[in-house]
């Protein structure tokens, strides 16, 4: 990691510390209501674990929900929404990314600061932020570690076992009990036994979370659930 990061994180704890804790949301962690980003006719919305259309199809592009806000483009600035859609930090910023711990990270002429969930400034902009970091996605704990065999992928436990044969074009870590594989060019997932639970036929796949995992299909994105039935058709 970079020095600059290091620092950032530093005066990022430092003004927690300072601040106290971050103001309770409406929803907690435990009770909102899973929500999906989706893009129909050009704009995106949120659907729900059931495909309902939750928040309509109004945004540049949207991201998924942490800490009780999401992230959403409009006029080509960043801001952020709730639940129900509402826009609690209005889109003002060159870049952003995901709320944690009651911060975000934002750019302001060209630099990197904090702001918290009213949308105020906790960490002055002043930093060089490495964009890779910005793409760091949490995972479960990894129960499987992924192995390779000449040009083919499995899995093994860990200790150093192989429990999944390296038979994959390509594979991903398990999430939710599913993990996505590569077969002849398409993507499908299967199960901790190896077996497979939806066949191979997306040109890409996501990750399954909350039930759901995002598929692409020719230049379509939709939706399915762990049986491998959409809840959102590809649409563009």
């Amino acid at each position: 990691m970079q020095r600059p990061i290091l620092l950032l994180m530093a005066v990022m704890m430092l003004a927690l510390a300072a601040c106290g804790a971050p103001p309770t949301d409406e929803h907690t962690a435990e009770t909102a209501p899973r929500l999906f980003p989706i893009k129909q006719n050009g704009t995106w919305g949120y659907i729900d674990g059931d495909g309902a259309v939750v928040i309509e199809p109004r945004f540049e592009r949207a991201w998924t929900f942490s800490d009780g806000l999401a992230l959403v483009s409009s006029g080509g600035r960043y801001g952020y929404i709730d639940h129900e859609g509402a826009v609690v930090i209005e889109p003002r910023f060159e870049d952003a990314w995901y709320f944690s711990e009651g911060l975000a990270p934002v750019q302001i002429d060209g630099k990197w600061g904090y702001i918290n969930k009213q949308g105020e400034l906790a960490v002055d902009p002043q930093f060089d932020l490495d964009p890779d970091v910005l793409e760091a996605e949490p995972y479960e704990p990894r129960e499987f570690g992924l192995v390779k065999m000449g040009d083919r992928f499995g899995f093994m436990n860990e200790q150093g076992q192989v429990v999944i044969d390296a038979r994959y074009d390509q594979a991903w870590y398990f999430a939710e009990g599913m993990a996505r594989v590569r077969v002849d060019g398409k993507w499908g997932y299967i199960d901790r036994e190896g077996n497979t639970a939806i066949e191979p036929q997306f040109d890409l796949a996501w990750d399954f979370t909350g039930g759901l995992a995002l598929v692409q299909v020719e230049n379509r994105y939709g939706y399915i659930n762990k049986e491998g039935a959409y809840v959102w058709e590809p649409s563009e």
